[in-house]
């Protein structure tokens, strides 16, 4: 079984992106993380489908509150957390309801929780705000290997080049550069054997 790195924490703490925390809703002397930075950082640090969920509906209440049970793990990591969330979508009266988008919500709700466990956004859940870097300490980008439309990204192609005429010789000289997941880091090992 894996052990999750001092790399890979210190990656799962790094500050969110701005825009990925708001003011929440209904609570407004709380913040909100929104779930997708939640995803993103997942599976930057541990790779798209190294996690799963699995969502168990407790109760839908008759005010159309939905609560969930979320089972989150990362099966390499021996990581499993169990975490209740719940939504409304606006209640039954509202004119945008929609129970399926409540499904969602408790589900992103509790996942956006489960990440605190793995302290993404933790110093939003401290209560120290987002504290992203000023613009000029901004952390690392993150090695991808393809763009959008499937096709080589630039800094891959310098990686691979420099990998090739021996500029860079080992995983740490790339990390002086670039996050890594564990896929990336993965992909430039091969490139050494």
């Amino acid at each position: 079984m894996e052990k999750v790195t001092k790399e890979m924490r210190e990656a799962l703490r790094m500050p969110l992106p701005v825009g990925a925390v708001t003011k929440h809703p209904t609570k407004t002397f709380l913040s909100s993380i929104k779930a997708i930075y939640v995803t993103e950082r997942l599976n930057e640090v541990f790779g798209t489908g190294a996690w799963q969920i699995k969502v168990n509906h407790i109760t839908t209440t008759e005010k159309s509150m939905v609560v969930v049970k979320v089972e989150f793990s990362i099966p390499e990591y021996g990581i499993y957390f169990e975490c209740y969330g719940g939504n409304d979508n606006g209640g039954e009266n509202s004119k945008n309801f929609d129970l399926g988008d409540a499904y969602k919500g408790a589900t992103t709700d509790a996942l956006t929780k489960i990440g605190s466990y793995l302290e993404i956004g933790i110093d939003v859940f401290k209560g120290l705000g987002n504290t992203a870097p000023a613009p000029q300490q901004q952390p690392k980008k993150w090695l991808k290997i393809t763009d959008s439309n499937g096709s080589d990204t630039k800094e891959w192609l310098n990686v691979i080049t420099a990998i090739n005429e021996k500029k860079i010789t080992s995983i740490a000289e790339v990390k002086k550069y670039y996050n890594l997941s564990k896929e990336v880091e993965q992909k430039i090992n091969e490139l050494w054997k």
